[in-house]
């Protein structure tokens, strides 16, 4: 019998929930009450989840086994308000009030690396698919990559008119394809590798955008959400807004369930609901979760994955036309637009579900979920709402040689230390 899907959220206090059933299976509180659990994430064994407060107060790492409990307590007082988890659960990144991005080792419990690269306020902080890279925005508007194997940084992008950044998320299956949202509304897809934009999406938001998150299965679907209300989803291979839904309150947080077909969506109010995309006039399901804003919600790993499984697709190209992209070409993203990608009968996991010390170099992995994955959006009860240009995927062909290169690539990889692509180690 498969196990259940739980999610967690936060706000007031943190919550577990059944994701089918939407009841409560665990509440706590780690942080002080008087201030909001601001930022939270699963461990990809989604035994424990690490969490971070509005006031900046701690970082608590919890088990989540059955009953909530306080395994330890890491950068007290050090003003940390964001936290992402790297793939082995062994490293946690932070932003905060401090200006500074940390990573902490949770074995020592100490700050690993501090990068004190951002003048204003870090908002968010993420890895990127193979943990060599820390994605974080700021109040300025500026995000910048982090190298953690080089301790080297971007030249900071983004936003010039000091738009803060709310939201930084990767895309599972194009791995040099960032989006971001900001306080200006606009929706920006980035090419990690030359930092410039692949396309904004600008005029969508009527406020504040709060969150964005890309399909686990659909190479092409994209989601936003904001302090306008509304829900907008957008493919990204067209670069067209493909519907627009208005809920009643401002939006505040989204993920995606695995199935790829239902988002969870937290609001001003407290209330988290439950949109199926096939469905999108109103929620499938709301309940009460938090009093005041909900702040955070996010989906366990899905159970289907398996180290066994990893370990045995990690080695093997998927097909021998990625075995040869992955051997051609230092940046390892050789004409590989989303379009390819998604004709390829291939498929990428998490890049939180990436395993240490397994090969890392290839593109993609062998997919065992057991979701499909799909290349067309006629899931979506479509209403097209822009008419933006047409996909020129051939910005996605030089991906990789457009990058910094030797200097600062997000997905060389020689840096990565490929077991696919030795041969191009010292090309750099």
């Amino acid at each position: 019998m498969q196990e259940s899907i739980r999610f967690a959220s936060s706000g007031d206090d943190v919550k577990i929930w059944d994701a089918s059933s939407l009841t409560v299976l665990e509440q706590f509180n780690p942080h002080t009450p008087t201030h909001p659990v601001s930022s939270l994430c699963w461990a990809s064994n989604n035994r424990y989840l690490a969490t971070a407060s509005a006031a900046g107060d701690k970082i608590v790492v919890s088990s989540c086994k059955s009953k909530s409990v306080t395994l330890f307590e890491i950068a007290e007082g050090a003003k940390q308000m964001c936290v992402s988890l790297n793939s082995s659960s062994s490293y946690i990144v932070s932003g905060g009030l401090d200006n500074t991005v940390n990573i902490w080792d949770l074995k020592s419990r100490k700050v690993y690396r501090s990068l004190k690269d951002h003048k204003d306020e870090v908002t968010c902080v993420t890895y990127n698919w193979n943990d060599c890279y820390v994605a974080s925005g700021s109040l300025s508007g500026e995000i910048i990559l982090h190298s953690v194997t080089t301790n080297l940084s971007s030249t900071p992008f983004g936003y010039s008119s000091r738009q803060p950044i709310r939201h930084l998320k990767y895309s599972s299956f194009k791995k040099s394809l960032l989006g971001s949202v900001s306080d200006s509304g606009v929706v920006t897809l980035w090419d990690v590798n030359s930092q410039n934009p692949y396309h904004n999406f600008e005029n969508t938001h009527k406020a504040p955008a709060s969150e964005i998150c890309f399909s686990p299965v659909n190479k092409l679907l994209l989601v936003t959400v904001g302090l306008d209300k509304r829900i907008i989803l957008y493919d990204t291979s067209s670069k067209k807004l493909l519907t627009t839904i208005v809920a009643d309150f401002p939006l505040t947080t989204v993920d995606f369930m695995p199935d790829g077909t239902t988002l969870a969506i937290g609001c001003s109010r407290g209330k988290i609901c439950q949109y199926d995309l096939r469905q999108l006039t109103s929620p499938v399901k709301t309940v009460i979760a938090h009093k005041g804003c909900v702040k955070c919600i996010r989906l366990q790993f899905s159970s289907t994955f398996s180290k066994s499984n990893l370990t045995a697709s990690s080695n093997k190209p998927v097909s021998k036309r990625v075995e040869v992209k992955a051997g051609s070409n230092p940046g390892g993203f050789q004409n590989t637009g989303i379009k390819n990608i998604a004709s390829q009968a291939s498929a990428t996991v998490s890049p939180h579900l990436t395993l240490p010390n397994e090969n890392k170099g290839g593109e993609v992995l062998q997919e065992k979920t057991g979701f499909p994955h799909s290349c067309s959006l006629d899931v979506i009860p479509s209403k097209e709402t822009d008419h933006g240009k047409s996909a020129d995927l051939k910005n996605f062909d030089d991906l990789g040689r457009s990058s910094l290169g030797d200097v600062f690539s997000p997905v060389r990889d020689d840096i990565v230390g490929s077991k696919v692509n030795e041969d191009a180690q010292g090309k750099g």
